[in-house]
């Protein structure tokens, strides 16, 4: 019988006991509201059943080595390859190497080996590290960078990536001694005059200085090469062994094929011509790529540590003492090893 009906029932019967004892009916239930009706329970999830006890296959001491202990240290050893230990002389075997670990783990633990300093201090790393490959490394394995993003950083940092303005220039060198006078000074001008001079009626398809350099220069590193110095880069002018004042003079020259004059050098007298000049340019984004890859990479990877130990520390009150931080001296540097005893002598 539903709840619905009993309350008819219980209705019914208030009915005709109050008929008998001359008292007026209650209101029937054609004129009062019906109860409404009661949903049925919901039926609770059946309780998980307790975990059977530890199976104990071995006691060593006051300790047990359960068949589970043994299980996972048959994986580790035999690294989950099928048929390992599959005799009962090879489990026995690896049960008494485990059995002669504990016993030398309970004897460490009676010298009091384990409050150790360094041993607490080894524990507590390895702890900290198993902590954060379970709980920081998911997070930063996860970081991706995309095309898109690399396209985007390199439109952002453009002027990061451009290859300086660069020139390829020409030569002739000639030497003057220190103790060479004036007038030895100035023959070897003339000389040179005349290079240059040589150098104008060069055809254009001469990009260099071609045989005059060889004839000519005094310098052995350019002088078979028509004089060439090879590439020079803008800002740089600091690190060439020719020196500043002739590199930034090789830039001054405003088209290829333009000549300088007459320069004097510390160690002589030099003439330049400009070969090529390439204007600074981006490098392109494909030799770019791994690396713009690797720098987002990494300040993402610096973002995800910091907001990890935000979080952790937001949970922990932190106290320093600043002065006492202070007062800590510096490490000093090592002491030098002692020297070895001399030798006695024959």
């Amino acid at each position: 019988m539903t709840i619905f009906h009993r309350g008819l029932a219980s209705t019914l019967l208030l009915l005709v006991a109050a008929c008998g004892a001359g008292t007026p009916p209650p209101e029937t239930a054609a004129s009062a509201p019906a109860p409404p009706p009661v949903a049925p329970p919901t039926p609770s999830a059946p309780a998980k059943p307790p975990k059977p006890p530890a199976v104990v296959l071995a006691r060593v001491g006051e300790e047990a080595i359960t068949v589970e202990e043994f299980r996972a240290e048959m994986a580790r050893r035999g690294g989950r390859l099928p048929g390992q230990f599959s005799t009962v002389e090879q489990r026995q075997a690896l049960l008494d190497e485990v059995i002669q670990e504990r016993v030398a783990l309970q004897m460490a633990r009676q010298e009091g080996l384990d409050q150790d300093e360094e041993y607490r201090s080894t524990i507590a790393r390895m702890l900290t590290t198993q902590y954060l490959r379970a709980h920081l490394d998911p997070q930063l394995a996860a970081i991706e960078v995309t095309s898109e993003e690399i396209a985007a950083f390199y439109e952002a940092h453009r002027e990061e990536f451009l290859t300086p303005e660069r020139i390829r220039a020409a030569w002739i060198f000639l030497a003057v001694s220190a103790k060479a006078d004036a007038a030895q000074v100035e023959k070897t001008r003339q000389r040179l005059v005349a290079a240059r001079d040589e150098a104008t009626k060069l055809p254009d398809s001469t990009r260099n200085f071609g045989e005059i350099a060889k004839r000519y220069s005094e310098d052995a590193a350019t002088r078979y090469v028509g004089g060439e110095m090879g590439w020079l880069y803008a800002g740089q002018a600091e690190s060439y062994r020719w020196g500043p004042a002739l590199v930034n003079a090789a830039f001054a020259l405003p088209v290829p094929g333009a000549l300088s004059e007459i320069q004097r050098h510390e160690k002589g007298w030099y003439l330049l011509k400009l070969v090529e000049r390439e204007a600074a340019k981006p490098a392109p984004i494909e030799k770019l790529a791994p690396g713009i890859r690797s720098r987002i990479q990494k300040e993402r990877r610096e973002a995800v540590r910091a907001s990890f130990y935000a979080e952790l520390l937001a949970g922990t009150r932190v106290s320093i003492d600043a002065a006492r931080l202070a007062a800590i001296a510096p490490l000093s540097s090592a002491e030098p090893a002692p020297a070895p005893p001399t030798l006695p002598k024959n």
